[in-house]
């Protein structure tokens, strides 16, 4: 359950249009910052009553939508809180993980990788067969091919990035010649 309730969201949202300060609101609702007050307004004048909506908290986003995200915001040297409202992120502080994780790992940190729900133990008791050489050099193959191809599109990303990133270098040097 979320801690503010689209019924309570909704009326914050309306009394500070009609004039009450995001201060004064927070205050009477018990909300610690009054810039969440701010965001929610925000998110209202952008997607309506949708933006005002609790976000399911374990979405998960691809990297190639992550790159999107943060070379959006190195583009337009946007703020994170611009950026989250400019691609319908719940929350700023996602993207501030995803350029941290980038500035250590580059674009392997912005992979998660989680469990594979199919290859977790089931409650059933199943007899278990030792895997043939042949198996497990298959296995061994088909893994090591997933691998390479999983690295190989990771280095096309980063090229990719790469390039817009000299483009927009380039750009910025030829805005700054007299």
């Amino acid at each position: 359950m979320t801690k503010f309730n689209l019924e309570l969201r909704i009326s914050i949202v309306t009394q500070y249009l009609t004039g009450i300060s995001s201060i004064q609101l927070a205050r009477t609702y018990h909300i610690a910052n009054n810039e969440t007050i701010l965001l929610w307004v925000h998110r209202f004048n952008r997607f309506g009553i949708a933006g005002l909506k609790p976000r399911p908290m374990n979405l998960e986003y691809s990297s190639e939508f992550k790159i999107e995200v943060l070379n959006w915001k190195q583009q337009h040297q946007a703020p994170l809180s611009e950026t989250a409202l400019h691609f319908n992120l719940s929350s700023p502080s996602t993207i501030w993980q995803w350029q941290r994780k980038f500035d250590l790992k580059g674009l392997s940190g912005l992979n998660r990788v989680r469990g594979d729900p199919k290859t977790m133990a089931k409650h059933k008791h199943k007899k278990v067969t030792k895997p043939t050489t042949a198996q497990i050099q298959a296995r061994h193959d088909k893994d090591e091919l997933k691998q390479l191809k999983q690295e190989n599109k990771m280095l096309r990303i980063e090229n990719e990035f790469l390039k817009k990133l000299d483009a927009l270098d380039h750009e910025k040097s030829a805005h700054a010649k007299p």
